[in-house]
């Protein structure tokens, strides 16, 4: 089978990847996927928080690992240059089996990053590092603003374009209401300009409560925002299950 994978990274923690995560999910699941052909993994994390993706997962039956075999807990940086862990090469390992191994006759898997794109270089397990490992399209979850945020934005996917990835989308998350109409008209004007061989699929609107109804309804909160048919079939190449 021919899984796709699709790796979520953000310009920082807290821009809401694992929300975009869920995001998606819930779109696959409205486009005619069941559970069973999908997957949820962040192989990699900082925080061992419960995240709302995972209770998602959990109510809809998504295969799902919110917390990977590596953690960077306090100290793992020093320990790792005093050499007291495994070295770069096997943890990466590790990390790509872990993906790999919950992608196993699945159609779908989506990847959650840990913080910025460079997060985890010190020990050779950046979320850059990783993706390079599988064949899969990226996401980066922008932080809402205009100057700011496409200077943000144009750091980071340099970066990732240095390393070598390519096909990335960009998303920009936890953007205020009142302020929505007016980044999105500068962004979308200016963005291009600066990374013209990305692809901005859209814009989020931040809201503030979210509980048990919100996950539960999240596929169409997250499809008033970025379209199904231009994420899942346009760019990321899906087609079948009511996608042309």
């Amino acid at each position: 089978m021919d899984t796709k994978y699709l790796y979520v990274m953000g310009s920082e923690s807290g821009v809401g990847k694992s929300t975009v995560c869920m995001g998606i999910l819930a779109q696959l699941l409205a486009a005619g996927f069941n559970a069973g052909q999908l997957a949820y993994i962040k192989p990699v994390t900082q925080c061992i928080a419960k995240q709302p993706v995972a209770i998602f997962c959990k109510q809809t039956k998504v295969p799902c690992i919110n917390i990977g075999n590596l953690v960077f807990k306090s100290g793992f940086s020093r320990d790792f240059i005093d050499g007291l862990t495994k070295p770069c090469d096997e943890l990466l390992a590790d990390s790509v089996a872990s993906i790999l191994s919950i992608g196993k006759d699945k159609e779908v898997v989506i990847i959650d990053g840990v913080g910025d794109p460079s997060v985890g270089s010190v020990v050779g397990v950046s979320n850059v590092d990783v993706a390079l490992s599988l064949p899969c399209s990226v996401i980066f979850v922008g932080k809402p603003g205009i100057g700011a945020a496409i200077d943000d934005t144009v750091l980071c996917v340099s970066f990732m374009r240095y390393k070598g990835l390519s096909n990335v989308g960009i998303i920009y998350n936890k953007i205020p209401l009142v302020a929505l109409a007016e980044i999105q008209k500068y962004v979308t004007k200016r963005l291009p300009e600066l990374l013209p061989d990305i692809t901005l699929l859209g814009f989020i609107g931040e809201h503030q409560v979210i509980d048990a109804r919100w996950i539960e309804n999240s596929g169409d909160w997250f499809n008033s925002y970025i379209d199904r048919q231009t994420l899942l079939c346009n760019w990321l190449g899906i087609t079948g299950h009511g996608l042309s």
